[in-house]
């Protein structure tokens, strides 16, 4: 029991900003209990901005464009940024055109270039686009349970499957102590919740097998991505993972919209 609520504690320190000062022993149960947990981290964040639109949609007059720019910075402000930062020093590595090594030793660069700068104003402008035209006629609250969660889902998976770029970093340390037991818990739970959230709507089968699939395809396609860029996954990799594909499943809410299918 102490294994499991040390790793819950660390999914929390690690991903989210919330104010957790325990210290938490780094040992291999609490980084496999940890990595479980990712999951559930991304259903509490979609959880606090399903409330904030429920409560501002129902007893505030604000409107849709103030309330889209509002989720969008507490799902950076929530997760405090370290998924962009991921975002970004990806940027900058891939848009270099330079060679595997060179590319990492640019991740491992604390400094920011112009690529990051541009590629992070235009990945946030379409998912506050894509947020806000998808609001303008409401939005099932699945939705923001289902896009935290199945972004750090299919992350924890990229974790344990991906290959390393390097034998050392945060990918590295976490890598050392899980195994394919935990791949197939996090794949268990990746199955189950999607099914519950049907139970309660059968009308949004369609729309969440949709997200489910769309989210899937990314990982997919970022595990070859990523070798051959980058050689692998890193700490950066996996944060750019998670924003790639938040947006990417904003965008496909949004077509979803647009073609009138939810």
């Amino acid at each position: 029991m102490k294994n499991i609520i040390g790793g819950l504690l660390l999914s929390f320190q690690l991903l989210t900003t919330f104010p957790i000062r325990k210290t938490v022993e780094w040992n291999k149960n609490s980084a496999r209990w940890s990595v479980r947990f990712f999951p559930l981290v991304g259903i509490l964040l979609g959880g606090l901005l399903a409330v904030q639109y429920w409560v501002f949609v129902h007893y505030s007059s604000v409107s849709i464009l103030f309330l889209s720019l509002w989720l969008l910075f507490f799902s950076i402000l929530f997760s405090g940024g370290l998924h962009l930062d991921g975002w970004m020093d990806c940027s900058d590595a891939f848009f270099s055109y330079r060679d595997q090594k060179r590319r990492q030793e640019i991740m491992s660069d604390s400094r920011v270039g112009a690529f990051a700068v541009i590629s992070v104003i235009f990945l946030l402008s379409f998912r506050f686009l894509f947020m806000y035209e998808t609001m303008m006629d409401g939005i099932e609250f699945a939705f923001f349970l289902l896009i935290p969660f199945l972004s750090r889902s299919f992350m924890s998976l990229l974790l344990i499957q991906g290959r390393l770029a390097k034998p050392n970093g945060m990918a590295a340390a976490f890598r050392e102590h899980i195994n394919a037991v935990d791949g197939s818990i996090i794949a268990a739970v990746l199955v189950m919740i999607p099914l519950g959230l049907i139970a309660l709507d059968i009308h949004q089968v369609f729309s969440i097998s949709l997200l489910v699939i769309s989210a899937f395809i990314c990982f997919i396609w970022s595990k070859s991505f990523y070798k051959k860029q980058f050689g692998g996954i890193t700490g950066d990799t996996l944060g750019a993972f998670v924003e790639g594909v938040e947006t990417w499943l904003w965008f496909t809410i949004w077509l979803l919209r647009y073609f009138g299918m939810v």
